[in-house]
Protein backbone atom coordinates (compact mmCIF):
# COMPACT_ATOMS: atom_id res chain seq x y z
CA UNK A 1 0.00 0.00 0.00
CA UNK A 2 1.09 3.57 -1.47
CA UNK A 3 0.28 6.66 0.81
CA UNK A 4 -1.35 9.50 -1.16
CA UNK A 5 1.05 12.39 -1.72
CA UNK A 6 0.25 15.78 -0.97
CA UNK A 7 2.10 19.39 -3.06
CA UNK A 8 0.51 22.17 -2.11
CA UNK A 9 -2.78 22.64 -4.23
CA UNK A 10 -2.11 18.78 -5.44
CA UNK A 11 -2.46 15.48 -4.70
CA UNK A 12 -1.47 12.28 -6.64
CA UNK A 13 -2.02 8.52 -5.43
CA UNK A 14 -0.43 5.68 -7.24
CA UNK A 15 -1.03 2.30 -6.84
CA UNK A 16 -0.79 -1.05 -9.16
CA UNK A 17 -4.02 -2.95 -8.37
CA UNK A 18 -4.48 -6.92 -8.89
CA UNK A 19 -7.19 -6.58 -12.42
CA UNK A 20 -6.82 -5.68 -15.59
CA UNK A 21 -7.39 -2.29 -16.89
CA UNK A 22 -10.91 -2.81 -18.48
CA UNK A 23 -12.31 -4.07 -15.13
CA UNK A 24 -10.75 -0.90 -13.04
CA UNK A 25 -12.18 1.24 -15.63
CA UNK A 26 -15.72 -0.31 -15.34
CA UNK A 27 -15.17 0.52 -11.49
CA UNK A 28 -14.59 3.55 -12.08
CA UNK A 29 -17.42 4.07 -14.64
CA UNK A 30 -20.24 1.71 -13.15
CA UNK A 31 -22.75 2.65 -10.51
CA UNK A 32 -23.18 -0.02 -8.65
CA UNK A 33 -19.40 -0.76 -8.64
CA UNK A 34 -18.83 3.09 -7.69
CA UNK A 35 -20.72 2.71 -4.97
CA UNK A 36 -18.95 -0.14 -3.67
CA UNK A 37 -15.54 1.66 -3.06
CA UNK A 38 -16.15 5.23 -3.06
CA UNK A 39 -16.97 5.75 0.27
CA UNK A 40 -13.62 4.52 1.57
CA UNK A 41 -13.22 3.69 5.35
CA UNK A 42 -14.95 6.84 6.31
CA UNK A 43 -18.25 7.22 4.66
CA UNK A 44 -20.55 5.31 2.91
CA UNK A 45 -22.46 4.93 -0.98
CA UNK A 46 -26.01 4.01 -1.59
CA UNK A 47 -26.31 2.17 -5.12
CA UNK A 48 -29.62 4.02 -5.74
CA UNK A 49 -27.85 7.72 -5.42
CA UNK A 50 -25.09 7.26 -8.25
CA UNK A 51 -26.00 8.24 -11.83
CA UNK A 52 -22.99 8.46 -14.55
CA UNK A 53 -23.33 10.28 -17.86
CA UNK A 54 -20.36 8.53 -19.47
CA UNK A 55 -19.53 11.60 -22.02
CA UNK A 56 -17.79 14.80 -22.37
CA UNK A 57 -19.99 17.45 -20.45
CA UNK A 58 -22.06 14.19 -18.16
CA UNK A 59 -22.36 14.69 -15.08
CA UNK A 60 -21.53 12.20 -12.39
CA UNK A 61 -23.03 12.37 -8.75
CA UNK A 62 -23.39 10.07 -5.41
CA UNK A 63 -24.40 10.51 -2.16
CA UNK A 64 -21.54 9.80 0.60
CA UNK A 65 -23.07 9.00 4.42
CA UNK A 66 -20.46 9.71 7.09
CA UNK A 67 -20.66 7.75 10.28
CA UNK A 68 -22.45 10.14 11.95
CA UNK A 69 -25.76 10.03 9.39
CA UNK A 70 -24.71 13.22 7.44
CA UNK A 71 -25.36 12.85 3.68
CA UNK A 72 -23.55 14.77 1.50
CA UNK A 73 -23.99 15.32 -2.17
CA UNK A 74 -21.20 15.11 -4.65
CA UNK A 75 -21.51 16.27 -7.93
CA UNK A 76 -18.76 16.12 -10.76
CA UNK A 77 -18.79 17.34 -14.66
CA UNK A 78 -16.66 14.83 -17.36
CA UNK A 79 -14.28 16.89 -18.88
CA UNK A 80 -12.48 14.15 -20.84
CA UNK A 81 -13.08 10.10 -21.32
CA UNK A 82 -10.19 7.96 -23.03
CA UNK A 83 -11.44 4.43 -22.68
CA UNK A 84 -10.19 2.57 -21.10
CA UNK A 85 -7.28 4.56 -20.17
CA UNK A 86 -8.36 7.81 -18.79
CA UNK A 87 -11.08 9.77 -17.11
CA UNK A 88 -10.57 13.28 -16.24
CA UNK A 89 -13.59 14.92 -14.14
CA UNK A 90 -14.04 18.39 -12.26
CA UNK A 91 -15.81 19.59 -9.35
CA UNK A 92 -17.47 22.77 -10.12
CA UNK A 93 -18.32 23.61 -6.78
CA UNK A 94 -14.43 23.60 -5.75
CA UNK A 95 -12.65 23.71 -9.20
CA UNK A 96 -10.92 20.60 -8.22
CA UNK A 97 -9.80 18.69 -10.80
CA UNK A 98 -9.10 15.11 -11.21
CA UNK A 99 -7.31 12.77 -13.36
CA UNK A 100 -7.47 8.74 -13.26
CA UNK A 101 -4.93 7.61 -15.95
CA UNK A 102 -4.83 3.50 -16.30
CA UNK A 103 -1.74 1.99 -17.77
CA UNK A 104 -1.17 -2.18 -18.20
CA UNK A 105 1.30 -3.81 -16.10
CA UNK A 106 2.12 -6.99 -16.36
CA UNK A 107 -1.65 -9.12 -15.40
CA UNK A 108 -2.63 -5.98 -13.16
CA UNK A 109 -3.06 -2.17 -13.73
CA UNK A 110 -0.86 1.02 -13.07
CA UNK A 111 -2.98 3.08 -11.33
CA UNK A 112 -2.62 7.37 -11.01
CA UNK A 113 -4.80 9.69 -9.57
CA UNK A 114 -4.23 13.48 -9.74
CA UNK A 115 -5.82 16.03 -8.16
CA UNK A 116 -5.28 19.56 -9.01
CA UNK A 117 -6.49 22.93 -7.70
CA UNK A 118 -7.70 21.72 -4.06
CA UNK A 119 -9.62 23.62 -2.12
CA UNK A 120 -7.82 25.10 0.96
CA UNK A 121 -9.53 22.63 3.25
CA UNK A 122 -8.60 19.80 1.48
CA UNK A 123 -4.88 20.18 1.70
CA UNK A 124 -4.81 18.50 4.68
CA UNK A 125 -3.05 14.85 5.52
CA UNK A 126 -6.64 13.93 6.52
CA UNK A 127 -7.77 13.98 2.62
CA UNK A 128 -4.85 11.88 1.41
CA UNK A 129 -5.58 9.58 4.06
CA UNK A 130 -9.54 9.65 2.53
CA UNK A 131 -8.07 9.21 -0.83
CA UNK A 132 -5.98 6.32 0.23
CA UNK A 133 -8.38 4.16 1.86
CA UNK A 134 -11.01 5.01 -1.37
CA UNK A 135 -8.35 2.99 -3.38
CA UNK A 136 -7.63 0.71 -0.81
CA UNK A 137 -11.71 -0.40 -0.51
CA UNK A 138 -11.20 -0.03 -4.73
CA UNK A 139 -8.23 -3.06 -4.59
CA UNK A 140 -10.07 -4.98 -2.20
CA UNK A 141 -13.47 -4.84 -4.17
CA UNK A 142 -11.36 -5.97 -7.85
CA UNK A 143 -10.43 -8.93 -5.62
CA UNK A 144 -13.07 -9.92 -4.19
CA UNK A 145 -14.87 -9.79 -7.55
CA UNK A 146 -12.60 -11.82 -9.73
CA UNK A 147 -14.72 -15.22 -10.63
CA UNK A 148 -13.00 -17.52 -12.55
CA UNK A 149 -15.08 -16.79 -15.87
CA UNK A 150 -13.59 -13.91 -15.64
CA UNK A 151 -10.71 -14.71 -14.99
CA UNK A 152 -10.63 -17.07 -18.12
CA UNK A 153 -11.65 -14.66 -20.60
CA UNK A 154 -8.74 -12.37 -19.34
CA UNK A 155 -6.33 -14.96 -19.92
CA UNK A 156 -8.11 -16.01 -24.01
CA UNK A 157 -7.11 -11.90 -24.58
CA UNK A 158 -3.99 -12.02 -22.98
CA UNK A 159 -3.36 -14.75 -24.92
CA UNK A 160 -4.22 -13.49 -28.21
CA UNK A 161 -2.54 -10.49 -27.49
CA UNK A 162 0.72 -12.16 -27.78
CA UNK A 163 -0.14 -14.99 -29.94
CA UNK A 164 0.26 -17.46 -27.47
CA UNK A 165 -1.31 -20.70 -28.94
CA UNK A 166 -1.57 -23.07 -25.59
CA UNK A 167 -2.65 -20.19 -23.44
CA UNK A 168 -5.49 -19.05 -26.02
CA UNK A 169 -6.28 -23.30 -26.15
CA UNK A 170 -6.25 -24.28 -22.46
CA UNK A 171 -9.07 -21.79 -21.82
CA UNK A 172 -11.35 -23.96 -24.06
CA UNK A 173 -13.51 -27.00 -24.58
CA UNK A 174 -11.99 -29.55 -26.80
CA UNK A 175 -15.56 -28.90 -29.22
CA UNK A 176 -15.06 -25.48 -28.40
CA UNK A 177 -17.31 -23.49 -31.62
CA UNK A 178 -16.44 -20.07 -32.72
CA UNK A 179 -18.80 -18.23 -34.44
CA UNK A 180 -17.25 -14.91 -36.41
CA UNK A 181 -21.23 -13.84 -37.27
CA UNK A 182 -21.30 -12.58 -41.16
CA UNK A 183 -17.83 -14.26 -42.05
CA UNK A 184 -17.76 -18.43 -40.65
CA UNK A 185 -17.86 -20.62 -38.12
CA UNK A 186 -14.49 -23.11 -36.65
CA UNK A 187 -15.28 -26.44 -34.87
CA UNK A 188 -12.85 -27.88 -32.59
CA UNK A 189 -9.35 -27.11 -30.82
CA UNK A 190 -7.22 -27.97 -34.33
CA UNK A 191 -9.76 -25.49 -36.28
CA UNK A 192 -9.46 -22.77 -33.29
CA UNK A 193 -5.80 -23.15 -33.44
CA UNK A 194 -5.36 -21.82 -36.66
CA UNK A 195 -7.60 -18.82 -36.89
CA UNK A 196 -5.30 -17.83 -33.82
CA UNK A 197 -3.18 -16.50 -36.20
CA UNK A 198 -4.99 -15.83 -39.69
CA UNK A 199 -2.92 -15.82 -42.87
CA UNK A 200 -4.86 -12.51 -44.16
CA UNK A 201 -3.17 -10.70 -41.42
CA UNK A 202 0.14 -10.08 -40.20
CA UNK A 203 1.31 -9.15 -36.58
CA UNK A 204 -0.29 -9.04 -33.14
CA UNK A 205 -3.99 -7.72 -32.57
CA UNK A 206 -4.43 -5.07 -29.96
CA UNK A 207 -7.29 -5.76 -27.98
CA UNK A 208 -8.43 -2.97 -25.46
CA UNK A 209 -11.39 -4.37 -23.77
CA UNK A 210 -13.82 -1.64 -22.56
CA UNK A 211 -16.89 -3.73 -20.75
CA UNK A 212 -17.16 -7.00 -19.20
CA UNK A 213 -20.51 -8.26 -18.32
CA UNK A 214 -21.24 -11.64 -16.30
CA UNK A 215 -24.74 -13.60 -16.27
CA UNK A 216 -24.84 -17.18 -15.63
CA UNK A 217 -22.46 -19.58 -18.03
CA UNK A 218 -22.25 -16.35 -20.27
CA UNK A 219 -19.61 -13.32 -19.67
CA UNK A 220 -20.18 -11.11 -22.45
CA UNK A 221 -17.50 -8.48 -23.38
CA UNK A 222 -17.26 -4.99 -25.75
CA UNK A 223 -13.93 -3.35 -26.75
CA UNK A 224 -12.39 -1.94 -29.97
CA UNK A 225 -9.08 -3.45 -31.30
CA UNK A 226 -6.28 -2.22 -34.22
CA UNK A 227 -4.47 -5.03 -37.09
CA UNK A 228 -2.98 -5.01 -39.81
CA UNK A 229 -4.70 -6.89 -42.90
CA UNK A 230 -1.95 -8.34 -45.45
CA UNK A 231 -4.65 -7.15 -48.85
CA UNK A 232 -5.60 -3.83 -46.51
CA UNK A 233 -2.73 -2.66 -44.53
CA UNK A 234 -3.76 -1.28 -41.16
CA UNK A 235 -7.27 -1.11 -39.72
CA UNK A 236 -9.49 -0.69 -36.56
CA UNK A 237 -12.49 -2.38 -35.54
CA UNK A 238 -15.23 -2.55 -32.73
CA UNK A 239 -15.76 -6.00 -31.20
CA UNK A 240 -18.45 -7.61 -29.24
CA UNK A 241 -17.38 -10.98 -28.12
CA UNK A 242 -20.25 -13.33 -26.12
CA UNK A 243 -18.30 -16.63 -24.38
CA UNK A 244 -20.57 -19.80 -23.25
CA UNK A 245 -18.86 -21.87 -20.35
CA UNK A 246 -19.49 -25.08 -20.09
CA UNK A 247 -17.27 -27.23 -17.38
CA UNK A 248 -15.22 -24.31 -16.42
CA UNK A 249 -14.32 -24.00 -19.80
CA UNK A 250 -15.04 -21.76 -22.78
CA UNK A 251 -17.49 -24.01 -24.99
CA UNK A 252 -18.24 -21.48 -27.31
CA UNK A 253 -17.65 -17.98 -28.81
CA UNK A 254 -19.56 -15.46 -30.61
CA UNK A 255 -18.02 -12.69 -32.24
CA UNK A 256 -19.30 -9.59 -33.66
CA UNK A 257 -16.85 -7.54 -35.60
CA UNK A 258 -17.88 -4.02 -37.01
CA UNK A 259 -15.27 -1.73 -39.04
CA UNK A 260 -14.20 1.82 -37.23
CA UNK A 261 -12.94 4.53 -39.66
Amino acid sequence: MSRAELDGDTLIARRLLPAPAHRVWAAFTTPASIAAFWGGSHATVAPESVTVDLRPGGEFALDTRAPDGTIRRLLFVYASITAPHELVFDEPVTGLRTTVTLRPAGDGTSLTIHQRRLPPELRTTRAADGLTSIIDALAAYLIGHRTAQRELVEEYFAGFRTSDHPRILKTLTDDVEWVIHGHRTTRGKAGFDGEIENPGFTGRPELDVHRVLEDGPVVVTTGEGRGVSVDHGPFRFAFNDLFTFRGGLIARVDSYVVPLP
